[in-house]
């Protein structure tokens, strides 16, 4: 009895052993996979306005003053549409972003090609620590990381672009890189082809990294630097027949028989560090209290310009223009806010704001200052309503400050409009 009893414990402590064993080794349910399109993110947005300029040109439009950039037109107007496709690097993802309308070619400017207008950003993404990982690379065309405005008009105080905006960096196309050294300090690189470029116009590329640092829990500053060239390396002199380009002789020298043609000529110097165009930015964000926000940006900018037309120029002429925003907000309650912004932006040499007068010449040794005031409504989360007056003043300029057209033919160093703004987003 007694080895039966013990054998029998022995079983059946073994088979609970066993049991309690292979529980213990039974491998967990894998994961529901989620289809691919649950794991994209999809927003869209429509912006639409509707503008008086006070001066009333003919025609109706503020095109021949660039302070406007986007919001041009007087009357009813599309801005554009946006849909921005993008899917978490975990390690690899990517980003689209796609606008259509008049704004669309307007940011991406003269030197981008056809093909490329309509596509604000696409770029691969590759993290290789995965969601949790410090260190993420962009590879396409992306966001300048550079100024505190963005194209979008949603995301900025107030509704239209600041004069400082359009001085500074839209996109561009390379490698970036942005490493998150703790949770109050991160670095962003870049090496791209230029400024506003996705084909660039020398063979040196330009050089881009800031830094981003949570001083306090509400206060953010952003401090960056941009450099590299952004002028042509290359120009092309025109010879008549009977003439070809000769080296030596720094152009068009005889010989008989040579039809007429175009020469490629190499303007290297236009890739020497002297001619660079370099770029200084400060951003500081602060909350000071939850429904005021404060926002400070500051920029400067230097180009070692060399003549466009002459083959062998040597001679390097320092432009440069400096400027400042000033922005607050006060959200009255969920639904209302108010927006407030100030501006003096200088263009030594006019390049960097392109602003024409009425006649079509450019305006240098340029001052101008711009005020804002702006009353937003958000009665519902995907709606937004902005009402804005603002004025613009042309304080200097050669060869004159009265570069806003009023009427039929008169002109003003003032312009003043009022704006209502209008944005519908899935966001």
């Amino acid at each position: 009895m007694v080895r039966r009893s013990t054998c029998s414990t022995f079983l059946l402590l073994s088979f609970l052993s066993s049991a309690a064993l292979a529980d213990g080794r039974a491998p967990a349910p894998p994961p529901p996979v989620l289809p691919w399109y649950d794991a994209v993110d999809l927003d869209a947005f429509v912006d639409a306005y509707g503008s008086v300029d006070w001066g009333f040109p003919k025609p109706q439009t503020t095109d021949g003053a660039p302070t406007r950039y986007h919001h041009s037109s007087n009357g009813f107007a599309l801005s554009w549409v946006g849909l921005n496709m993008s899917y978490a690097p975990e390690p690899v993802g990517g980003t689209v972003s796609l606008r259509f309308g008049p704004t669309a070619p307007l940011v991406a400017g003269p030197a981008e090609p056809d093909s490329l207008r309509y596509v604000k950003q696409a770029f691969a993404s590759f993290r290789p620590g995965g969601p949790e990982g410090a260190l993420t690379l962009d590879f396409g065309k992306f966001d300048t990381p550079f100024g505190a405005e963005a194209a979008e008009s949603q995301e900025n105080f107030n509704y239209t672009h600041g004069v400082l905006w359009a001085a500074q960096p839209l996109f561009h196309t390379g490698l970036r890189a942005r490493y998150d050294l703790a949770a109050e300090l991160s670095l962003v690189g870049l090496v791209a082809n230029g400024i506003n470029r996705s084909v660039d116009n020398n063979v040196g590329k330009t050089f881009g990294l800031k830094a981003e640092l949570a001083l306090l829990e509400w206060l953010d500053v952003g401090v960056g630097w941009l450099g590299g060239p952004e002028q042509d390396d290359f120009v092309r002199v025109a010879c008549a027949e009977d003439t070809a380009y000769e080296p030596s002789a720094q152009g068009c020298a005889p010989s008989a028989g040579a039809p007429a043609r175009s020469y490629t000529v190499d303007r290297g110097g236009a890739n020497e560090f002297e001619a660079w165009t370099h770029l200084f930015d400060l951003v500081v964000t602060a909350n000071l209290a939850p429904p005021f926000d404060l926002l400070l940006n500051a920029s400067y900018g230097t180009t070692g310009a060399r003549s466009q037309n002459a083959a062998f120029e040597t001679e390097v002429t320092q432009q440069r223009w400096y400027g400042a925003a000033l922005a607050a907000r006060y959200h009255l309650s969920e639904v209302w806010a108010l927006a407030a912004r100030g501006e003096y932006v200088v263009d030594e040499s006019g390049n960097a704001l392109g602003m024409v007068t009425p006649a079509g010449e450019l305006v240098s040794d340029l001052s101008v200052a711009t005020a804002t005031l702006t009353l937003q409504a958000r009665p519902t989360r995907n709606l937004i309503l902005r009402l804005e007056n603002r004025a613009d003043f042309v304080l200097e300029g050669k060869p004159g400050t009265e570069v806003y057209t009023r009427g039929e033919r008169e002109s003003s160093d003032m312009l003043l409009t009022t704006t209502l703004g209008v944005v519908l987003t899935t966001d």
